[in-house]
């Protein structure tokens, strides 16, 4: 099923907006993106994670506006979209969430180091001013709305903004050749790619059954460097 493009309308996502789109974002990833599979958290922690890495009174997330929805007009405004924005170098950081089971804590880590690991490349331009460098987190699209394309427009929309108010980079980490096919369609390029089944940690291969790669993907503004330095090696 396609809609009519007229019909699809794309938002800034505010506060009163958090709800409907971790909502859309954990019937979209859970159990069917194949990296948050490997992780393994139930749909309510998933829940629960999200919420707190986009608490605007944590890291201000919203306040930013990098995160966007889409929404059907025809449809009685139902979400249909999204993408997810966050910047790294931002103050306030993310927080994990409370009351941690002994499981997640033995997995949070292994986790994180396996995001630092994927972003080494980036790593020293992660850390530069706030403001200066997005890290598009996720693009999802409802089922139905696939094919018609939506994810560009979401993703265009995201970054015409983020270059717009001075952000002079973009990365983001593609678990699918979808994905991966998207972000080099709205200009990113490719920098290395993760065998997730082969990452260790501390003599450990925390994800062993899981069969990925992950693709860090990487874009340069107009006003960032020269197009001759647009992946970094």
């Amino acid at each position: 099923m396609r809609r009519d493009d007229d019909s699809i309308r794309i938002d800034r996502v505010h506060a009163h907006d958090i709800d409907a789109m971790l909502s859309l974002y954990v019937d979209l990833f859970h159990d069917r993106e194949p990296l948050t599979k490997c992780f393994g958290f139930s749909r309510e922690r998933m829940i629960t994670i999200a919420r707190t890495l986009f608490d605007e009174r944590s890291n201000n997330v919203l306040a930013r506006g990098i995160c966007w929805i889409a929404r059907d007009r025809a449809a009685a405004n139902r979400e249909v979209g999204f993408v997810l924005g966050d910047d790294p170098a931002a103050a306030g950081g993310h927080r994990m969430p409370d009351h941690l089971t002994d499981e997640e804590r033995r997995r949070l880590p292994d986790v994180m180091s396996l995001l630092e690991e994927i972003r080494r490349p980036v790593k020293d331009r992660l850390a530069s001013d706030p403001g200066t460098c997005l890290h598009v987190s996720a693009v999802g699209v409802a089922p139905g709305y696939e094919g018609a394309g939506l994810a560009t427009r979401l993703l265009q929309t995201a970054l015409a903004d983020a270059e717009a108010h001075g952000f002079l980079h973009a990365f983001a980490e593609c678990t699918s050749p979808a994905s991966r096919t998207l972000h080099q369609k709205c200009g990113f390029a490719h920098v290395q790619s993760v065998p997730v089944h082969r990452f260790s940690v501390d003599g450990r291969r925390p994800f062993m059954e899981c069969p990925l790669d992950v693709h860090l993907m990487w874009r340069v503004f107009d006003g960032g460097q020269p197009k001759s330095r647009d992946a970094p090696r």
